[in-house]
């Protein structure tokens, strides 16, 4: 053989092991993104979840303090008696004086909400750092996100070819 007959075969031999050693990256990297995917479907769904939890919690109790300050502020003790004497005294507020209250301050309440509403501009550090839109569920693949058995049988397919791998001697 010529040397220029040996470097061609040299030169076609490295091709093909590159080749086949680019083939098995690319494989393996078909097997990183379907972990990829795999992880993506399994906590998308909890960081949703944690989002909704906080808003509610944060709401829960953003509410729980505006009704105590509510009921501090526009019913004292002496509204409730003013409302119970005038009551029995003159007959008025029909047979229930709560009853007006509780139409009173709903009136007020329904206004304010409709304003608050309108305005959606809320500056709150807790809501800033939760944020009020539903986090994206990025990277999730909708079969794999409601179907426990597609990522059981997943995860099987990525164990089985990373096992594979290592058989074959490439690092994964």
């Amino acid at each position: 053989m010529t040397p220029e007959l040996q470097a061609q075969h040299h030169s076609r031999i490295s091709k093909r092991e590159l080749t086949k050693e680019f083939d098995g990256l690319i494989e393996e990297m078909e097997v990183d993104k379907m972990y990829l995917h795999l992880c993506c479907g399994t906590t998308a769904p909890k960081l949703v979840d944690a989002h909704r939890d906080a808003l509610n919690a944060f709401a829960e109790h953003a509410m729980a303090q505006a009704v105590d300050s509510l009921g501090k502020a526009l019913l004292s003790a002496d509204v409730v008696n003013a409302c119970s004497l005038v009551k029995k005294a003159y007959s008025v507020y029909h047979d229930n004086p709560m009853r007006v209250i509780e139409q009173s301050v709903l009136g007020a309440l329904t206004a304010h909400v409709i304003t608050a509403t309108a305005q959606k501009n809320i500056e709150h550090p807790v809501l800033s750092e939760i944020g009020l839109a539903q986090p994206e569920e990025t990277g999730v693949l909708p079969a794999l996100r409601d179907s426990p058995v597609k990522r059981w049988q997943l995860a099987t397919e990525i164990a089985e070819k990373r096992k594979k791998f290592k058989e074959r001697g490439i690092k994964s």
